[in-house]
């Protein structure tokens, strides 16, 4: 039973990884850059919001949220909710 459960978990991870890195692909490279800095205080890449006038990209870290804009800009305190 313990071989069945680490299958999966591999499975999760990979899901995981391929759905970031779908997410990855969508990116400007600005928003790509400032990303990366966020990756090094351990946030990661959660979802895009694709507005009409701009795609909002958002990251969390232990439940804080984070947005980048099309520009590449950061907000740390974005006043959001993100749902789990």
């Amino acid at each position: 039973m313990a071989n069945q459960n680490n299958i999966s978990s591999e499975n999760d991870r990979r899901q995981i990884s391929l759905n970031n890195q779908t997410l990855w692909n969508e990116l400007s490279s600005a928003q790509k850059v400032a990303a990366s800095s966020l990756f090094n205080y351990g946030f990661e890449l959660k979802f895009i919001r694709v507005c009409p006038t701009e795609k909002v990209v958002g990251l969390l870290l232990d439940g804080k949220p984070a947005t980048i804009n099309d520009e590449g800009d950061i907000n740390t305190n974005p006043g959001i909710d993100i749902r789990e």
